[in-house]
């Protein structure tokens, strides 16, 4: 044993209280993130008196699977309300937060190492187990208690500012969409300078089109009254759309100076980042579409040069002033993977979807009044991968404290 790390089991004790009382309703589950997470467990007629609570500070853990998977799924409850899961879970508490902070502890078991080791201990078996045994067998640097305090104060900072960025993100991409729907649904876009004057009333200029009599006419397609001018469109009569091809033949799992190209996958968590290659296969802004799965219909504005893979459908608009009045259009598209072909959503499926078309000067100025809030959503997310890195660059520096 290195002689400024320690085993774990020396600070930690299992914890099996049952929820005997009924009392707590709130069941978790653990992803693989490493967070608590509501279960999907249908628990309708279950005895919860049988599951195990868990309490402020304290851990749990899955020990199922670890082989499998690679990662070890353990979370420290944060909030003030206790909660409960399985019972095949493990839990347990730091004996004296005065010699171990849990925080410290936790993330500790963030770290890629850690899961490495954890993999490394499971059993031959099927489902690859970890017990708690083997928990306590594992090592963790052990530092002063100050030290300990400094380390997850930096940590905490980041991570705070990350989740600040998530918040304010979050914030212009409901403007965002609550302008397309003040322009597109509910047709109260700015009325122009030239309907304004063809109408033979330029003091409406800039005033909002439904609401100050903008003539409507009645859409077949759509069932829907829709403003003078406009028409149903199909949208593969507008962007390019085709399916994601095979994997390149070389990729890193890392951004290097010759293989800086992201591929992409689905438009999962990351945005479906499946490495880095040499050569972009789509240059042009566009949009990818998750096109099979549980999270079909999924999708992502693409603002750089990347390579689509399996299961991608890919929009690139045929003029680029389109590009996000597409994106929120498809995203109002419903999306039902039972009726797609064989669960998945297929590129001429795409290309038969009927969108609105409006005049050109509308797409024009939505495309600017947008391009702007885009911009700032796309600097906080890239500075947010930037804090991300940071917080693997202070997990990596523990094993030195």
């Amino acid at each position: 044993m290195r002689s400024h790390y320690k085993r774990i089991g020396d600070y930690v004790t299992q914890i099996k209280l049952k929820n005997t009382d009924d009392s707590i309703s709130s069941l978790k589950g653990i992803n693989i993130n490493k967070h608590f997470m509501p279960s999907v467990a249908n628990i309708n007629g279950t005895d919860l008196s049988k599951y195990r609570v868990v309490k402020k500070n304290q851990f749990a853990f899955n020990p199922m699977h670890v082989g499998r998977d690679e990662v070890l799924p353990i979370s420290m409850l944060e909030d003030d309300e206790p909660i409960i899961v399985s019972p095949a879970y493990v839990v347990f508490e730091v004996k004296e937060e005065e010699e171990l902070l849990p925080a410290y502890l936790m993330m500790w078991c963030r770290r890629s190492e850690f899961d490495r080791n954890a993999w490394f201990m499971t059993d031959n078996s099927v489902r690859g187990g970890f017990s708690w045994a083997d928990f306590c067998d594992m090592e963790l640097p052990v530092p002063s208690i100050e030290k300990q305090r400094e380390i997850v104060r930096e940590y905490n900072v980041v991570n705070d500012r990350i989740a600040l960025n998530e918040q304010l993100t979050q914030k212009l991409e409901d403007t965002a969409q609550a302008i397309y729907k003040q322009w597109f649904v509910d047709f109260e876009f700015p009325i122009s300078k030239e309907y304004a004057q063809s109408i033979g009333k330029p003091e409406l200029e800039g005033k909002s089109y439904k609401s100050f009599g903008g003539e409507m006419e009645y859409c077949e397609e759509l069932n829907v009254q829709i403003p003078i001018g406009w028409e149903p469109i199909a949208l593969g009569e507008v962007a390019d759309i085709k399916a994601g091809g095979d994997r390149p033949s070389i990729v890193s799992d890392f951004m290097t100076e010759e293989c800086n190209v992201p591929i992409y996958a689905n438009s999962t968590e990351n945005e479906g980042l499946y490495g880095y290659t040499n050569k972009a296969k789509v240059k042009e802004n566009s949009i990818t579409v998750s096109a099979r799965g549980a999270i079909i219909g999924y999708t992502v504005l693409r603002l750089e040069p990347f390579v689509p893979i399996v299961r991608l459908i890919v929009v690139t608009p045929k003029k680029q002033e389109l590009l996000n009045y597409l994106f929120e259009s498809i995203n109002q598209f419903q999306f039902d993977s039972a009726a797609s072909a064989q669960g998945q959503l297929t590129a001429p499926e795409m290309k038969g979807r009927i969108i609105l078309s409006p005049l050109p000067n509308t797409l024009e100025k939505y495309q600017k009044t947008t391009s702007t809030l885009i911009s700032n959503m796309r600097n906080i997310k890239e500075q947010s991968k930037t804090l991300s890195n940071l917080k693997l660059v202070l997990l990596q520096r523990m094993s030195k404290a």
